[in-house]
């Protein structure tokens, strides 16, 4: 009897150390690890939605979900220049969006459906229920990308680097941030994962002399890059570098080429032609955010119904400048990761298996490609609508993870616990910016200045759902507000001929202006910048008499904002 337990002892012990229950216990603590992050991002450290992108592709998913169509409330004045020389009227009805691609607005769409009872925001409300539904979207697709990421490492090297790069990717801060953004960028990752996936597969096959089945996975790498470029049509920098890799690699160089070439046309085609139908350009207005930097802000273009097209004249000049931004900045757009920097020193290093080196070449051309077109579309800081870099970052790491590896065994060192420590260091380095966030994050639960949803919902109800509504931040009042937004007009002239000639169906009944136009140096960001025209507006000086809006009062919010109307709308009637 005493014996029969010894021998179960040992055996569970055994099992502990190289069986099942050793992974069962590893695969809970990560779950665990993962669930107590999901939860700090989400619920704890959740300010709700901090990027015009995202608010503006929220509301346009709200819209798609009430069954208004791909239509918009946050009105460019650029957008109304557009329809006017393409069709010279105004569209009808509910305002066709012409500045965003599909995907990720559909995306929020299908995911804003089910809690449409919880669309109107509550005053006690701090974080909007919308906001938080999207970001749980986020982590949820940037926790399937991981699931792939670890398939396509496994394949590439083997379980345990697999499980070193999952793990790397789990604390980087950036990476996280940018699941909680409301930014198309998971959505991205988690296609362009699935992409590198089937393109090993595809190098594997090329090997092999399969080419039936290689031609197969490239047709669906086409597909998946295709879809990314609808989320976010920069993706078409990354798919050049893709085809370049197809035709320098794969062979039969023409079909290979070609049948990825045309796959990719016959997804992003009907989207290019429907923009062409309904404003006369397949890239919409989306094309003139190359404009920004380029004299002026791309909000600044944006607000005008007569556009300085000289200004694409200035976009050689600012292509340098991008590329000397994008190589200052690249450690911050990687996330601080020590692997992903490590990345580039593993190109002097050739691995045992011939696919794993493709592959690295595979993915330097994608991005190279990719950083070529965000300098002329700057990323606004390291978490922004225009930054893909962090789309080659878990796999940039997974090779400088390699490659450090490399390097510490060549040192030899004979001590049984030297590896397991170096892993740490790299790993506690790695982290330290995502535990610098966390333990510095301020107390306050919404990302003022300059959004307070609940505050920008309470003014946004002044104006009847009917009605017009003018602000300097119209993609938060679209949003919170759920009313026509009109952007901050270039000049009060503008403003008043969109006024008195209704080309929103009315007239404008309310400007709002927030920290966006007057939290800025005067001189330079108001006197001087964008806002030049509204200065006395945003001072609170002008002379309202031959204004269409007459009346005004202070907010409260430390005083930095200001509400003209047509009338009295905030003093309770008796």
């Amino acid at each position: 009897m005493i014996h029969d337990e010894s021998v179960k002892i040992q055996e569970v012990v055994h099992a502990l150390e190289e069986g099942f229950l050793k992974k069962a216990i590893l695969i809970a603590v990560l779950l665990a690890a993962v669930a107590g992050l999901a939860s700090l991002y989400l619920f704890f450290n959740f300010r709700g939605l901090d990027s015009e992108t995202a608010m503006d592709q929220a509301q346009l998913g709200r819209q798609i979900a009430a069954g208004a169509g791909y239509s918009t409330l946050y009105i460019r004045p650029l957008a109304m220049w557009q329809f006017l020389n393409h069709e010279e009227s105004l569209p009808s009805g509910p305002f066709p969006d012409i500045y965003n691609f599909p995907l990720n607005p559909l995306l929020n769409a299908a995911i804003l459906r089910p809690v449409k009872r919880w669309w109107p925001m509550q005053p006690t409300d701090l974080v909007y229920v919308g906001d938080r539904v999207i970001a749980a979207a986020g982590i949820v697709l940037f926790l399937a990308s991981l699931f792939v990421l670890f398939f396509l490492v496994r394949s590439l090297f083997d379980a345990k680097l697999a499980w070193l790069a999952v793990g790397l990717a789990l604390i980087c801060d950036m990476l996280w941030r940018f699941s909680v953004s409301g930014l198309p960028q998971m959505l991205m990752l988690f296609l362009f994962t699935v992409a590198l996936l089937l393109l090993h597969a595809a190098l594997l096959d090329r090997e092999a002399g399969r080419t039936g089945r290689m031609l197969l996975l490239l047709a669906g790498i086409s597909l998946l890059l295709g879809l990314m470029t609808l989320a976010q049509p920069m993706a078409a920098w990354i798919f050049l570098g893709f085809l370049s890799f197809v035709f320098a690699w794969f062979k039969p160089r023409a079909i290979s080429g070609l049948l990825v070439f045309f796959l990719y046309l016959g997804v992003v085609t009907p989207w290019l032609v429907r923009n062409y139908l309904v404003c006369g350009n397949p890239l919409g207005l989306g094309i003139f955010a190359i404009l920004d930097g380029a004299g002026a802000s791309e909000l600044g273009f944006m607000s005008t119904l007569e556009p300085d097209l000289t200004a694409f004249g200035a976009v050689r000049a600012k292509l340098r400048s991008g590329l000397t931004s994008q190589f200052e900045n690249l450690f911050g757009y990687f996330g601080y990761s020590i692997p992903a920097a490590a990345f580039f020193f593993s190109l002097l290093h050739v691995f045992k298996r011939r696919e794993t080196n493709m592959m690295r070449w595979a993915i330097v051309l994608m991005w190279s490609f990719a950083a070529f077109g965000m300098a002329f579309f700057i990323p606004r800081g390291a978490v922004s609508a225009n930054q893909l870099h962090m789309l080659f970052l878990p796999l940039f790491a997974a090779y400088g993870m390699a490659f450090l590896l490399v390097l510490w065994n060549r040192i030899d060192l004979r001590l049984p616990a030297a590896r397991p420590v170096f892993i740490a260091v790299v790993f506690a380095v790695t982290g330290l910016p995502m535990a610098i966030q966390l333990l510095t994050a301020p107390p306050q639960r919404v990302n003022w200045p300059p959004y307070v949803p609940t505050f920008i919902n309470s003014v946004s109800n002044w104006i009847e759902p009917d009605e017009v509504l003018c602000s300097d931040m119209p993609w938060a009042t679209a949003w919170y507000g759920g009313r026509v937004s009109l952007l901050l007009p270039a000049t009060v002239k503008q403003f008043i001929t969109i006024h008195d000639y209704k080309y929103l169906g009315g007239p404008v009944n309310g400007l709002y202006l927030t920290p966006v136009s007057g939290d800025r140096p005067w001189i330079s960001g108001i006197a001087k910048g964008d806002y030049r025209e509204w200065a006395t507006f945003i001072m609170r000086t002008a002379d309202l008499s031959r204004f269409p809006l007459q009346f005004f009062t202070p907010l409260p919010i430390d005083n930095e904002c200001v509400f003209y109307s047509n009338r009295d709308r905030w003093t309770p009637s008796e």
